[in-house]
């Protein structure tokens, strides 16, 4: 029975997985049939975007299991997670950039702070709302069902992270404009954010298991789209003077951002398993 039970959890995550793959798909050929569509606000983008959600939502409701989906904030008990999900990315960027300033590796453009963090703060409300559908389908379904199946840590991580960056296949292929495409390919960038978000996925599902609340990763999404993304993508305050300098320092997807989130992520771990060994009974925390 039990055997069974892991086999009928199993399939269901496969089926889950494979909805989440083909969603974007699904949403290149709607905006086929529908060509006439702003750029970057389809029909098929919105559907990419809440198709994941929406189908662990049906699945949790057909199978009435909502025990495991982080929906409750715990302010009280996970207040301290919250700081850290709001401070990684800015501490960060401050890293990052700081270094590469000292360097003379980047420019800065003429941007009152005033501006800077008026836009930061409408990206971090706009991104929040988004990564409620993002953060409650990887963490919210996806790492909470790979833990009931007792998955180890390092394949939660990679099947995780590995979705959640496969999801973005038809985004980075066909949904963004090519002005995002100067200085890399479109493979290139699927690449890239496969290595990026493994990497990351060690942060966002520490951060769960944490807090056991999905939403000091809604925050900490939202952060990275606002904050860093802001300074480097978006406004263009901050420009690399050559691709070495973007290579190593990028905050977002450069070499030691990557190490040090994965750092980071690391370090969370081993506070997870310190705290899971002191709660079994007979061991003695010193």
């Amino acid at each position: 029975m039990v055997n069974l039970n892991k086999a009928k959890q199993r399939n269901r995550l496969l089926i889950f997985i494979m909805v989440v793959l083909i969603s974007g798909w699904l949403g290149v050929l709607i905006d086929s049939l529908l060509p006439e569509q702003p750029e970057g606000n389809s029909l098929g983008m919105l559907l990419w975007l809440v198709l994941p959600f929406f189908t662990a939502i049906l699945m949790r409701a057909f199978h009435r299991d909502w025990k495991d989906m982080g929906i409750k904030p715990r302010f009280r008990a996970s207040l301290k997670w919250y700081f850290v999900s709001f401070a990684i990315y800015p501490f960060i960027t401050i890293i990052t950039v700081g270094l590469a300033f000292l360097l003379g590796g980047i420019e800065l453009s003429a941007i009152g702070w005033s501006n800077f963090l008026s836009l930061v703060a409408i990206s971090v409300g706009s991104n929040f709302i988004k990564n409620i559908f993002e953060e409650f389908t990887w963490r919210g379904y996806l790492t909470p069902k790979l833990l009931e199946l007792r998955t180890n840590d390092w394949l939660i991580y990679l099947i995780s992270g590995l979705v959640w960056a496969l999801w973005h296949a038809a985004y980075y292929l066909v949904f963004l404009p090519d002005k995002y495409f100067e200085s890399i390919s479109r493979a290139g960038m699927l690449l890239t954010g496969c290595v990026l978000m493994v990497c990351w996925a060690v942060m966002y599902v520490e951060l769960y298991r944490l807090a056991k609340s999905v939403w000091p990763c809604v925050l900490m999404h939202a952060v990275e789209d606002a904050f860093p993304t802001v300074l480097v993508t978006t406004s263009g305050i901050i420009t690399f003077m050559n691709s070495r300098q973007d290579f190593w320092l990028n905050p977002i997807s450069g070499v030691m951002a990557t190490v040090l989130f994965l750092g980071i992520g690391l370090f969370l771990r081993s506070i997870r398993i310190k705290k899971e060994a002191a709660m079994v009974p007979g061991n003695i925390s010193i």
